[in-house]
């Protein structure tokens, strides 16, 4: 008797939302990390008050579309995960045989 061993499978959505966690820790870190707060703000601050109306309604959109493609990403890498996983579907009966309906005509 041979026994099979099957490694684990990645578990890909829990690395997209670790990587995404990452990335935002990063920037945390680094924001806190900066010797000089105001050198933040003095970075930051062109930027904001550079932001005209028009921006807002490109931005909130594209922040939506962001979240939206990687929850697809997260939902399509579960559900080919789990198509993966599961088992192969017992094979067909064969047809049996055709047997005509009463009150038909047939040969025999």
């Amino acid at each position: 008797m041979s026994q099979t061993t099957t490694r684990p499978g990645i578990r890909w959505p829990g690395v997209i939302w670790g990587a995404l966690f990452a990335l935002a820790a990063g920037v945390g870190i680094l924001v806190l990390a900066v010797p000089d707060p105001q050198a933040v703000v003095g970075w930051i601050r062109p930027l904001l008050y550079a932001m005209r109306p028009e921006w807002f309604s490109a931005i909130v959109p594209l922040s939506i579309g962001l979240l939206v493609i990687a929850l697809g990403v997260v939902w399509a890498l579960q559900r080919r995960r789990s198509t993966d996983a599961a088992e192969p579907a017992a094979p067909a009966a064969p047809p049996a045989e055709a047997v005509p309906a009463a009150g038909t005509p047939h040969d025999g």
